[in-house]
């Protein structure tokens, strides 16, 4: 076991009691959430709080994809190397990145993606990403919608996360999608999300 899965598990424990017993956060769906197999996890992004928040929610671990910038502030760097966050390169392809997402399903891990590439800072829904429909329709894995409320300050506003059932893609597996076809996978992913924020 690498040493980042301490510095997860304790860094885990510590926010939970932090959310919980200083903030207040509501969760609903937790039963929903698979305890093993590989996974994608889907959210809103509204907030830098947003993948502290989920990793908190979560009853099991989760790996996320971090635009390279980030790993560039001294000290951020470090910790998420240290916890093993993916690194990419946001408006070009990136095969590291995408072979290292794939490795982390096929261990049988959960990955954490925010569909729209970026934060919302309206707090609206935007159109996922091209990216994150391959990388859904490729994987064929279970795909967990969030939603996620109130997190732009949580020390002033009750944190919601809503817990979607997993669904899958199966009608596209294996299907050569076009440009239209491969928006309309994106929506339905985002649809997923709009329900959960409504």
């Amino acid at each position: 076991m690498r040493s980042g899965n301490t510095v997860y598990n304790v860094g885990h424990f510590l926010t939970n009691i932090f959310f919980r017993f200083i903030i207040g956060w509501e969760i609903a769906g937790r039963e929903n959430i698979p305890q093993e197999g590989p996974l994608i996890v889907v959210s809103n992004h509204i907030s830098n709080w947003d993948p502290i928040i989920i990793s908190s929610a979560l009853t099991r671990r989760i790996q996320f994809v971090a635009k390279k910038e980030l790993f560039e502030i001294p000290g951020v760097g470090n910790f998420l190397n240290y916890i093993d966050t993916i690194p990419i390169h946001r408006g070009r392809p990136d095969r590291k990145a995408i072979r290292n997402v794939f490795d982390v399903l096929e261990s049988d891990g959960c990955l954490g993606l925010f569909p729209e590439g970026t934060r919302s800072k309206s707090g609206k829904l935007r159109k996922a990403r091209r990216g994150i429909v391959m990388i859904a329709l490729k994987s064929e894995v279970p795909i967990l919608p969030l939603g996620l409320i109130n997190t732009t300050n949580p020390l002033s506003q009750k944190v919601k996360i809503n817990i979607g059932q997993p669904f899958t893609l199966d009608e596209y597996y294996g299907e050569k999608l076009d440009k239209e076809e491969m928006k309309e996978v994106g929506s339905e992913i985002m649809d997923e999300i709009r329900e959960l924020i409504k």
